[in-house]
């Protein structure tokens, strides 16, 4: 027996808070757990430049999402149910419905992306702005700082960057068991010398 749309469109306006409600869950601990990698990602780029990251907002970031995720408490399984619920969610046949209805569709427009909008950046700070304050500086304009000082593009700061810390891991690999950190720092600047 077929579903009549009216009820299809029924059905679909009922099962959208609900829908909505557990998606929402989801992505607000998928949101913290990657705004975590990305933290540590900013902070190991900025080490890698000299860069304090103390003296940025990228450990208070860090920190903030880390206390998200144990407030929840976060746990592998929690991340597998997750990862396997954004895989099979398939709530298009709601959208699709809702939509249907007498509803204002706006125009599509053109969403910036996160490539873009960081190749946006990396462009100014290789040409308009070399002296900047890092201190007030977003995670993003942060990361976007980082790249801009190994390339043009995303793809070319990130092929100068891996080359860079496979360097600077064969000289910290190379430090003894009992080393100190006057033996850390002459190996981060033999790295630098090159």
């Amino acid at each position: 027996m077929a579903i009549r749309p009216s009820d299809r469109r029924r059905l679909a306006r009922l099962a959208i808070p609900l829908v909505a409600a557990k998606r929402s869950e989801v992505e607000r601990r998928v949101g913290w757990r990657e705004e975590v990698e990305f933290c540590e990602h900013v902070e190991a780029l900025l080490r890698l430049e000299g860069v304090d990251p103390e003296s940025t907002c990228i450990l208070r970031q860090l920190h903030e999402a880390e206390a998200q995720l144990a407030a929840i408490p976060d746990t592998p399984e929690l991340k597998e149910a997750d990862e396997a619920y954004l895989a099979r969610l398939d709530t298009r046949w709601v959208d699709e419905e809702w939509r249907r209805g007498r509803h204002y569709r706006p125009p599509p427009r053109e969403e910036k992306t996160f490539e873009s909008e960081v190749e946006r950046l990396m462009g100014r700070y290789r040409t308009d702005l070399k002296d900047i304050d890092l201190t007030t500086r977003s995670p993003l304009n942060l990361y976007a700082w980082c790249l801009s000082r190994h390339g043009a593009t995303i793809e070319e700061a990130v092929a100068d960057i891996a080359e860079a810390a496979k360097d600077l891991l064969l000289f910290v690999d190379k430090l003894p068991d009992d080393s100190t950190e006057e033996d850390i720092e002459r190996a981060l600047s033999a790295v630098e010398n090159q």
